[in-house]
C-alpha cells in the first residue's frame, strides 16, 4: 500500500515540476523580456549606461529560463531526482526572498514570474513561493522514493533533448522574435482603436471617481464633475481614485517629432502603409543590416509609403548612427519602455496600416536586398497581416515532449503488462502481500582486500550509513581472516556480516577448513553458500550443499543460497528446470521452519563478472517462477516471506530498475562492493 508519505511527495513533485516547466517556458518564449525585468531588479548595482549590463541581465535570463524549465522536467521524469529537489529548494528559498524585498521596496510592477503571459501582484508571487517552498522540500525529503520514467542508462537521452532543446528554444526566440506576443503591440492590433478604447475607459473611471472637494461655513462637500457648486462655495481640492492615479497606459504610443510635437495622431490616422525603424539607444542597435533598411527606405519613398526612425537615443548618439549608416530617414522621438514593449530586437521593424499593426520583424529577418520589392508590395495587398512566426524552433521540445509521453505510457504499460504476464504465466492462486519479506542488498568480496582493507571499508560504510534512511538490510561477506575484526567494528550499526563459505563438517581433523560453528563464533549471522564459483572450482554438488545448509542452520547462521544456471542453460531455455532440480536436491529438504530461516539468491552464472545483466524482466521472470516453486512446495505464507535476491553484474545503474520488480528483493553484488562510491547507491535503489 502506498503511503501517505509517499503520496504527498509524489503529489509536491508534479505541481513543483509543472510550476517551473510552465514559467520556465514562457520565460523563455521572450528572454529579451525576462533580460528587461532581471536589469530592473539589478539597477541600484548596474548602470544601464555601462557596456556590459545588458549582456550581464541577458546571461542571467537564459540561466534562469533554462533552469526553472530543467528543474521542472527533470523532476516530472524523475531523473536526476535528488540533485533537481535540491536546486527546487534553493530556487524557491531564493525566489521567496525576492518577493519579500519586491512587497516592501517595490522595485518593479510586476515579477515576471511567467513572463508577459500571466500577472501577478508581489503579494500574489509571495504567496505562490510560500506554497512551493514546503512543497519543494517534500519532494527532497523522499527524493530516492520518487518514480522515474527512465532508468539511468536511458536518462542522458532525454536530460539532453531538454537541455538542447530548451537553449536552442531560447536563442530562436532571442534572434528573431517571441514565439507567441503576450505584449499590448502584437501584430493584429489596432493601434489606434485600442488607445482610444483605453482613453475612454480612462476618462470613464476618473469622471466616476473623481470628487470635487468645496467648503462652505466651517463644512467640507464632495461634488462629482457634474454638479459643481455655485460661487458660494470655496475649492478645496481634487479627490482622484488611488488606484487611477497609480494607473500606467497599456499602450504609451507618444512619438514626437525633432521639434517636441506630438506624432502620434498623423502616423495612425494615415490610411497608408508607414514602416517604423525602432531602437531604444542608436549605440547599441545592430549594424548587421545596414543594406537592408538603406534598400527599405529607397523603396519605400518610391512607392509612397512613410519611414521613420524612432529612438529614445540623444541628438548625438542620433548623428552616430547616421554617419555610421548612411541613415537619411527623419527621426521621431518616444521614451525607451515603449519602444522595448513594442520590439524585442534592436534594431527592429514595425510596419502600420491605417493605425493597424500589420507585420513586426527582427533585424535578423529583414527582407533581403532583392527581396525588398516583393516584401513592399505585398504591404499594399488590403487584408495583408504577416504570417505567425515558424514553430521549427520548437522541434527539440516537441521531441522531448513526445518522449516524455512515451516514458509515461511505457511506465504504466510496463506495470500493466507484467501483471498480465504474471497472471497468465505463473498463475498465482492468491494474492501477494509483501508483510515480512525483507529487502536485502549483500556484498561478497570473494577473495579481495586486505584486513586493514576490509576494515577501512566497513568503517567508510557505517559512516556513510549513519545519516541516510535505510529501506534495506546491509550485508557485507569478507573472507575468513576479516570475520572477527569487521564484525566487531560493525557492531551497532546496520551492517551484516557474512561468511562466504563454510566446511560441511561439524569439526575434525580438516585442515583448513573452517566450520559452521567457528563463523558463528566471530559474531557474523549469516553464511554465503552455494555461489556459482563454489560450485565449479570446488565440485559443491546438491549433498555436500545440503549438508553445509543444515549445520549453518544448527548454529544460528542464516543461509544466503544461491542457484543459477550457465549460459548454455539459458540458451538451451534450460533455466526453469535447473533452478527447480537445484532447489528440490538442497534446501527443499528442509523442513518449512528451517527453509523460512533461508535467503536465496538467484544468479545467472553467465551474468556474473561478464557485465552482460539480465533484463528486469528477465529477472523478474526467474524469481517468479521460484516463488512458485516454493508455494507448491511449502505454500503461499512461506513464499510471501522469502527474500529472494539477484545476483550478476547489478550496479548503481541497473539496481533501482531490478529492484522495482515485485520478486526481486535486493542484489547479492560483487564487484560493485568493493568501492563504497559505487555500493552505497545500489543501496539507496530501495526507496
Amino acid at each position: 500500500m502506498i503511503s501517505l508519505r509517499l503520496i504527498a511527495a509524489e503529489t509536491a513533485r508534479v505541481l513543483t515540476g509543472v510550476v517551473l516547466i510552465v514559467s520556465g517556458l514562457l520565460k523563455a518564449i521572450d528572454p529579451v523580456g525576462s533580460a528587461l525585468k532581471i536589469g530592473e531588479y539589478l539597477a541600484p548595482i548596474l548602470d544601464e549606461r555601462w557596456a556590459w549590463s545588458g549582456m550581464i541581465s541577458l546571461t542571467l535570463s537564459f540561466v534562469l529560463c533554462a533552469g526553472e524549465f530543467l528543474l521542472g522536467a527533470f523532476l516530472l521524469m524523475g531523473i536526476y531526482r535528488k540533485l533537481s529537489a535540491r536546486l527546487s529548494v534553493a530556487f524557491f528559498a531564493g525566489m521567496t526572498f525576492i518577493s519579500l524585498y519586491s512587497l516592501f521596496a517595490d522595485p518593479v510592477s510586476d515579477c515576471g514570474c511567467f513572463g508577459d503571459a500571466i500577472h501577478l501582484t508581489h503579494f500574489e508571487t509571495l504567496l505562490k513561493n510560500i506554497v512551493l517552498l514546503p512543497l519543494s522540500y517534500l519532494v527532497l525529503r523522499d527524493a530516492r522514493s520518487l518514480r522515474h520514467l527512465f532508468s539511468r542508462r536511458e536518462r542522458w537521452l532525454v536530460a539532453v533533448l531538454a537541455v538542447v532543446g530548451i537553449v536552442v528554444f531560447m536563442v530562436q526566440n532571442y534572434r528573431h522574435l517571441p514565439l507567441v506576443d503576450f505584449r499590448p503591440y502584437r501584430v493584429g492590433t489596432d493601434l489606434r482603436a485600442e488607445m482610444a478604447r483605453e482613453d475612454s475607459t480612462l476618462q470613464a473611471g476618473l469622471l466616476a471617481t473623481t470628487r470635487y472637494i468645496y467648503e462652505r461655513g466651517g463644512q467640507e462637500q464632495a461634488f462629482t464633475p457634474e454638479a459643481i457648486p455655485d460661487s458660494s462655495w470655496r475649492f478645496v481640492k481634487v479627490q482622484e481614485d488611488a488606484t487611477l492615479a497609480k494607473y500606467k497606459a497599456k499602450y504609451d504610443f507618444t512619438p514626437m517629432d525633432s521639434l517636441g510635437n506630438p506624432f502620434a495622431e498623423e502616423l495612425l490616422a494615415d490610411p497608408g502603409v508607414t514602416l517604423l525603424l525602432l531602437a531604444p539607444h542608436w549605440n547599441r542597435a545592430s549594424e548587421g543590416s545596414i543594406d537592408e533598411i538603406s534598400e527599405l527606405y529607397t523603396q519605400s519613398l518610391s512607392m509612397g509609403y512613410r519611414f521613420y526612425g524612432l529612438t529614445a537615443s540623444s541628438a548625438q548618439e542620433i548623428a552616430d548612427w547616421r554617419y555610421l549608416t548612411g541613415a537619411s530617414y527623419p527621426m521621431l522621438l518616444m521614451d525607451a519602455t515603449p519602444i522595448r514593449t513594442m520590439i524585442r530586437a534592436y534594431p527592429g521593424l514595425v510596419v502600420l496600416r491605417g493605425g493597424k499593426i500589420i507585420d513586426k520583424r527582427s533585424f535578423t529577418d529583414f527582407p533581403t536586398v532583392e527581396e525588398v520589392s516583393r516584401y513592399l508590395h505585398h504591404l499594399r495587398e488590403p487584408n495583408y497581416i504577416a504570417p505567425a512566426p515558424s514553430l521549427a524552433c520548437t522541434y527539440l521540445l516537441l521531441a522531448w515532449g513526445a518522449l516524455l509521453i512515451l516514458g509515461f505510457l511505457r511506465f504504466w504499460a510496463r506495470k500493466l503488462h507484467l501483471t498480465l504476464y504474471l497472471k497468465k504465466r505463473i498463475h498465482y492462486p492468491y494474492k501477494r502481500k509483501r508483510s515480512m519479506r525483507k529487502n536485502i542488498v549483500a556484498g561478497n568480496w570473494k577473495m579481495n582486500k586486505t584486513l586493514q582493507e576490509g576494515t577501512a571499508f566497513i568503517s567508510e560504510l557505517k559512516s556513510a550509513l549513519s545519516v541516510k534512511t535505510l529501506h534495506c538490510d546491509v550485508i557485507i561477506g569478507a573472507p575468513f581472516i576479516h570475520l572477527a575484526t569487521v564484525a566487531s567494528l560493525a557492531e551497532g550499526s546496520p551492517i551484516g556480516i557474512a561468511a562466504e563459505n563454510c566446511a560441511d563438517k561439524a569439526e575434525g581433523a580438516y585442515t583448513g577448513e573452517v566450520s559452521a560453528a567457528m563463523v558463528a563464533s566471530t559474531g557474523a549471522r549469516y553464511v554465503i553458500l552455494g555461489h556459482s564459483e563454489r560450485r565449479a572450482y570446488y565440485g559443491e554438488d546438491n549433498a555436500i550443499l545440503t549438508e553445509k545448509v543444515r549445520l549453518a542452520l544448527a548454529n544460528g547462521l542464516t543461509p544466503i543460497f544461491c542457484i543459477g544456471e550457465v549460459k548454455e542453460e539459458r540458451e538451451a531455455g534450460k533455466h526453469f528446470q535447473v533452478v527447480e532440480e537445484q532447489l528440490a536436491g538442497t534446501v527443499f529438504s528442509l523442513s518449512p521452519e528451517d527453509f523460512s530461516k533461508v535467503i536465496l539468491a538467484y544468479e545467472p552464472v553467465w551474468a556474473i563478472g561478464t557485465g552482460l545483466t539480465a533484463s528486469s524482466a528477465q529477472a523478474q521472470e526467474i524469481h517468479a517462477h521460484i516463488r512458485q516453486l516454493i508455494v507448491k512446495k511449502y505454500g503461499e505464507t512461506i513464499a510471501d516471506d522469502c527474500t529472494i535476491l539477484y545476483g550478476g553484474s547489478c550496479n548503481a545503474s541497473n539496481a533501482e530498475e531490478l529492484f522495482a520488480q515485485p520478486d526481486v528483493d535486493g542484489g547479492l553484488i560483487g564487484g560493485a562492493s568493493l568501492s563504497v562510491e559505487k555500493f552505497l547507491p545500489i543501496i539507496e535503489a530501495f526507496h
